[in-house]
């Protein structure tokens, strides 16, 4: 299988005349070549449980956010996604990966972790950046400096 060109993608996900086993198919394909984002709109166009129940774990390994949000959205696990968002939360700070830390923090309603990204964000957007960035996440309660 080749990689394919934006509208054979485009093809291949929306056209009724490609059958949910092609589309896994695709999916796999992509998962493959670790092109997750691509194998997730495969897989979801396909309603492919297994293949976004990989995803969603590769997600959580890796601690992307988005890629989360696709799969689950594809999966209706909202039990099962706040046990994963915690282990992506930890994955995502580890990794160093602030935002998507912050925005799994915030989504789980841990206020502590969401500070804790929210100053890592400032500390790397530098003085000048830090308070409108805790503003911006956070509203009138954010505390002062890193």
């Amino acid at each position: 299988m080749k990689k394919l060109s934006y509208l054979e993608r485009k093809h291949k996900l929306f056209s009724p005349d490609v059958s949910d086993e092609e589309r896994i198919r695709w999916g796999d394909h992509y998962l493959e070549l670790d092109r997750l984002n691509d194998a997730v709109a495969f897989y979801r166009q396909a309603r492919h449980a297994p293949g976004l129940e990989r995803i969603l774990q590769k997600a959580v390994d890796q601690g992307d956010y988005q890629l989360f949000r696709e799969a689950e959205e594809g999966l209706n696990l909202e039990e099962k996604a706040l046990s994963s968002l915690k282990q992506l939360a930890k994955r995502a700070e580890e990794a160093g990966r602030w935002y998507d830390a912050l925005k799994a923090y915030e989504r789980l309603g841990h206020e502590v972790g969401a500070q804790r990204a929210r100053r890592a964000i400032a500390r790397l957007l530098g003085h000048q950046g830090a308070e409108k960035a805790e503003t911006e996440t956070e509203g009138e309660d954010s505390p002062s400096g890193p």
